[in-house]
């Protein structure tokens, strides 16, 4: 089964049947076709095998897998996060799984993706956060104790007070949280975040083809997301790939969702037909 297979295969299979670390592996693969993925298989074994036996006979609370993870991810490994990137190129990489485990290095939605992996192994229940500020994760334990962790600080629990200071950094004011701010992300969601950002590296770059084959590789693992289609075609009509375009904004009308854009994208699409039938044959 060519790669191409395998993540439309994961597009056709419910969420909860996504495996975090080893599907975003292969989008860093997508990536780059040379890519060995041996390696990266092995470190993610590691990862979990050392906070298992750090853990060793103990309870898995949060409290003491959330060390678990801190001593072997960050102390032990040595991963730290991007908070403002520098270099443009850190900022791709960062997105990107396994340049994140080359350089123990990445964004807050790349090393969430290692604490899922690794607090996965443990027993425990993990989200991934929506925060505005940036992704956190969130763990909870067989007696219903939970904990919320910054992956790039480091892994350190954060309470509500250190919430609303890291919201209010984020957004100013007074840091009040609203309902939505720990809004919970499903497996698919991740790894689209994940290809938003390499996505938007690209284009910052002015290299709308990379940026098309990251949205691409989104699509196949998500081919029922409204935007993708919608951002599909018009990065399609912008490199004057008018059949393309055509058929990723039709997809993207035929779906439910993106209410505000259909009146545009049909005007758009009306132009590009009107440039196709006019196509000499």
């Amino acid at each position: 089964m060519t790669l191409r297979d395998t993540l439309i295969h994961l597009g056709a299979q419910p969420d909860d049947q996504i495996i975090l670390a080893e599907t975003a592996l292969m989008l860093a693969l997508w990536a780059e076709p040379t890519l060995e993925l041996g390696p990266y298989h092995r470190h993610l074994q590691a990862l979990s095998e050392d906070a298992q036996n750090y853990l060793h006979d103990d309870d898995a609370s949060v409290l003491l897998s959330a060390e678990a993870a801190r001593q072997i991810i960050h102390r032990r490994y040595g991963y730290t996060g991007i908070l403002q990137p520098g270099d443009p190129g850190e900022q791709g990489d960062g997105a990107n799984l396994a340049r994140t485990i080359d350089k123990r290095r990445g964004g807050a939605m790349a090393l969430g993706i290692l604490y899922h992996h690794v607090f996965t192994a443990l027993g425990l229940i993990v989200e991934i956060l929506d925060f505005p500020a940036r992704p956190l994760v969130r763990i909870e334990d067989k007696h219903g104790q939970r904990l919320v962790l910054d992956p790039v600080d480091g892994g350190r629990s954060i309470d509500a007070r250190g919430l609303r200071e890291l919201y209010r950094h984020y957004r100013g004011g007074d840091g009040a949280l609203d309902p939505f701010s720990l809004s919970s992300l499903n497996q698919r969601d991740v790894l689209i975040a994940l290809q938003d950002q390499i996505k938007v590296h690209h284009l910052r770059l002015a290299a709308p083809e990379a940026a098309l084959a990251a949205l691409e590789a989104a699509l196949l693992i998500a081919p029922n997301h409204a935007r993708l289609w919608r951002e599909a075609g018009l990065l399609h009509a912008r490199l004057d790939h008018v059949g393309d375009a055509i058929a990723a904004l039709r997809h993207f009308l035929d779906l439910p969702g993106g209410e505000a854009h259909r009146y545009t994208v049909s005007q758009l699409l009306q132009q590009l037909q009107n440039r196709e039938d006019k196509k000499p044959s």
